[in-house]
C-alpha cells in the first residue's frame, strides 16, 4: 500500500494523469472536495484529477505524511491527513489540508482502489471549511 500511494505522489509532482490513475478500480466511488461530491467510476474520477492538475499552475506536491494502513487478506484500508502543496504564479507555495480515507481491494495480484472518502472539516461558527489541520 505504501509503494502504491508513492505512485500516485510521484504521479502527481509529475502531472502525469495516467500515474495518478493507476490502481483506481473502473467502478470506484469517490466522495470529493468538490461538487458534486460523489464521483462514479473512473472516468468521472479521471476528470477531476486531471481539473486538479491543471489548475495548480506550477509545481504541485501530494502526501500523507502520517498514513495508517490496515491489511485483512484481499481489502485493505488506508487513511491519514492529506497534505497538498502547489506552487503559486506569484512563486509562492500554497498549503491545504484535508482528510482522507481509501477502501483497496487486491485481484490479479494487484491493489485497486475501490472507494476513497477525502473532505474539509467545517468551522461550526462560520460553516467554511477549514484547509490548515496541520497536526
Amino acid at each position: 500500500m505504501h509503494a502504491v500511494h508513492q505512485e500516485w505522489f510521484d504521479g502527481t509532482a509529475a502531472k502525469d494523469l495516467d500515474g495518478v490513475m493507476s490502481h483506481i478500480a473502473e467502478d470506484v466511488i469517490s466522495y470529493e472536495h468538490s461538487e458534486p461530491l460523489q464521483y462514479l467510476g473512473l472516468e468521472s474520477i479521471r476528470e477531476e484529477c486531471r481539473r486538479g492538475l491543471e489548475a495548480a499552475s506550477g509545481a504541485i506536491d501530494w502526501d500523507v505524511p502520517d498514513l495508517k494502513i490496515l491489511v485483512r487478506e484481499d481489502i485493505a484500508v488506508a487513511w491519514g491527513l492529506n497534505r497538498m502543496q502547489t506552487q503559486q504564479p506569484d512563486g509562492e507555495t500554497a498549503e491545504s489540508w484535508s482528510r482522507g480515507t481509501r477502501v483497496f481491494q487486491r485481484g490479479e495480484g494487484e491493489w485497486m482502489m475501490i472507494h476513497q472518502h477525502v473532505s474539509f472539516p467545517f468551522d461550526p461558527k462560520t460553516g467554511q471549511a477549514k484547509t490548515d489541520l496541520r497536526p
